[in-house]
């Protein structure tokens, strides 16, 4: 008796326990919203001035978080207020670097690269040159601030307004104008020859919608943004040297003397102008051709005719004897060039 009633409670532990298999359980479903991640936006700033000198306009221009301008824009102003000018309006100006600053000579339109600070987070001066292209002079103020204002995500500003944003100092007897443009945003980093960091190389070193051409395998891509729109790099046996093809305009004679300047070169008159410029082709273009030894550098400049008016400058500009070695391949690159939008 005893067995049979322990089956009989067994038989219905196991009706119990089966029915409860075949009943599905309660799944309740929430939806969790997605947490956003907050993004610390660091206050931005680039200090940014420029002055013009015979039609030749210099730019000194850095960029950072404000935190770290912030420690330099003393010096910054200083800086620009001790400028000193060449009597003969020709050749780049001069400076005194303050202490902890150091300095890298630089190349094609770049005069110069300062170091305000130290590594790894070093803020960079660039110097740079460009001939005025517009005679409205407040015109060509309110659209570099303008284009500077766009790096910084911040919107244009009408001329008049923008005018108006510049300071102005002054040095050596020069007017320059200075611009505090503050954002959210970091500016495109300031790409340099030799420079800290990776420069925003182009694959092919051309922008091929404005210039085409065939490179020497030897030569290495460089930065291709702003008004370049080719760069090539070579650097051997502790010698470097840069090329860039550059749509600008502009007397050549004027260029000629601003690069004789960047040499150490006296500036030459027309008469002498002519007996050291020969006749240079790319394609169905005949341009002039340009050989200028400095000490220690040698430019090498072939100029086009651009459609629509301008000129194409390209340019090389490296040490002297690596400069000699690849003047031929230079001159066969510039032979290859083909320039738009006709690229005939």
């Amino acid at each position: 008796m005893r067995q049979i009633s322990i089956l009989i409670g067994l038989f219905f532990v196991g009706l119990i326990y089966g029915a409860g298999c075949h009943e599905q359980d309660q799944i309740t479903r929430y939806r969790v919203p997605k947490q956003k991640t907050a993004t610390a936006q660091v206050a931005q700033e680039m200090l940014v001035a420029l002055t013009e000198r015979d039609g030749e306009v210099y730019f000194f221009k850095t960029a950072g978080p404000t935190e770290r301008i912030e420690r330099h824009r003393g010096l910054v102003r200083k800086f620009l207020q001790q400028l000193q000018f060449p009597s003969d309006g020709k050749a780049s100006p001069t400076w005194q670097l303050p202490q902890g600053w150091s300095e890298r000579k630089g190349s094609g339109m770049r005069i110069a690269t300062i170091t305000l600070d130290k590594p790894p987070q070093a803020l960079e001066l660039v110097v740079s040159s460009l001939r005025q292209t517009n005679p409205d002079w407040n015109a060509y103020l309110a659209s570099n601030l303008n284009r500077w204002r766009r790096q910084m995500g911040l919107p244009s500003l009408e001329e008049k307004t923008a005018v108006h944003s510049f300071e102005t100092l002054t040095a050596g007897g020069q007017t320059i104008y200075l611009a505090q443009i503050k954002g959210t945003q970091a500016p495109p980093p300031q790409t340099s020859f030799g420079g800290l960091g990776q420069p925003n190389a182009s694959s092919t070193g051309f922008d091929t919608a404005q210039v085409r051409g065939t490179p020497p395998p030897e030569w290495k891509p460089g930065p291709v943004t702003g008004m370049r729109k080719a760069c090539f790099r070579m650097q051997t046996d502790g010698q470097s040297l840069e090329v860039t093809v550059i749509p600008a305009g502009g007397n050549l004679l004027a260029n000629v003397n601003r690069w004789r300047g960047q040499l150490d070169l006296a500036p030459i008159n027309e008469e002498q102008f002519g007996k050291s410029v020969v006749d240079v082709k790319a394609g169905n273009i005949t341009g002039k051709y340009v050989t200028l030894l400095g000490s220690s550098e040698t430019i090498l400049v072939a100029v086009f005719p651009a459609t629509g008016g301008g000129s194409w400058f390209v340019k090389l500009r490296g040490n002297q004897d690596l400069a000699k070695k690849q003047e031929e391949t230079f001159k066969t690159f510039v032979a290859s060039l083909r320039f738009g939008p006709t690229f005939q």
